[in-house]
């Protein structure tokens, strides 16, 4: 029985033995990992230079007094009620030719203000006048004085009625003077020269009268704009001239209009 048991042990043995040779018989090479990139190294450092700051000058700080305002209080009295003040608000001016006699017309656009008496804040640096209106003749373009910040305007009102009056006696009579000093001038052409002189005489010398009367009607009956001080305001005039305020502007019709500026249309 001895035996056997060795055999049967050393059998055993033996198949073990060759059963582990087997397993550690290596086959194909195990596959070995790739070995680890090295990770990229990092983009350089961006560096941005801000520019040097500008120094400005430093603000110069008017004192509040030195500083004009743009408004002016203003209280306006009248020697006739209902008054009517106006601000101009543009100017358009057109050049052009009438039969070939070059004019130059100038159109303003005017919005009221108030109507007297009144207390409002004005624009220091717009241009007034009192409008012909409410039986009241038109004054001059005018402006503010600068020197103040109230003000006090009085209106010395003209009466509509006897300034055109005036205006219509002297542009008759300023047109008979002419008609009579051509009539004197050309008598010798005619037939009867002594009638035509005679003529002449009689008309210009009713155009003198009739302008004898007129220009001081006009000119008394013209509105004007003082202060408190009677201090006469400044007065605007257009085109870089000054106009006979008591010539009137004649229609001629079709809209045209002779004016001491020219013909306008």
């Amino acid at each position: 029985m001895k035996p056997c048991v060795r055999t049967s042990v050393c059998v055993s043995l033996f198949s073990s033995l060759l059963a582990t040779t087997a397993f550690a018989q290596p086959g194909a090479p195990p596959a070995t990992p790739p070995p680890a990139q090295a990770p990229a190294p990092p983009p350089p450092p961006v560096f941005l230079v801000a520019p040097a700051p500008t120094l400005s000058p430093p603000a110069v700080v008017l004192p509040r007094e030195s500083i004009p305002r743009s408004s002016l209080s203003v209280r306006v009295d009248s020697t006739r009620p209902s008054a009517v003040l106006e601000r101009r608000v543009s100017v358009k001016e057109q050049l052009g030719a009438f039969a070939l006699v070059p004019y130059k017309s100038t159109e303003a656009t005017w919005e009221p203000v108030c109507v007297t008496p009144c207390a409002v804040d004005l624009d220091r640096y717009s241009t007034y006048r009192v409008n012909a209106q409410n039986h009241i003749s038109r004054s001059t373009s005018f402006t503010l004085p600068q020197n103040a910040d109230a003000l006090h305007l009085k209106i010395k009102a003209g009466n509509l009625v006897v300034h055109r009056t005036g205006e219509i006696m002297t542009g008759i009579g300023l047109a008979a003077i002419i008609v009579g000093g051509g009539l004197l001038i050309a008598a010798s052409d005619f037939r009867h020269p002594d009638n035509e002189r005679a003529a002449g005489a009689i008309t210009g010398g009713a155009g003198a009268v009739f302008a004898a009367i007129g220009i001081p009607l006009a000119l008394a009956s013209a509105t004007k704009v003082h202060t408190e001080s009677e201090e006469e305001i400044a007065t605007v005039y257009f085109n870089h001239g000054r106009n006979v305020p008591f010539l009137p502007n004649i229609p001629l019709g079709h809209g045209f209009t002779l004016t001491q500026r020219g013909i306008t249309f």
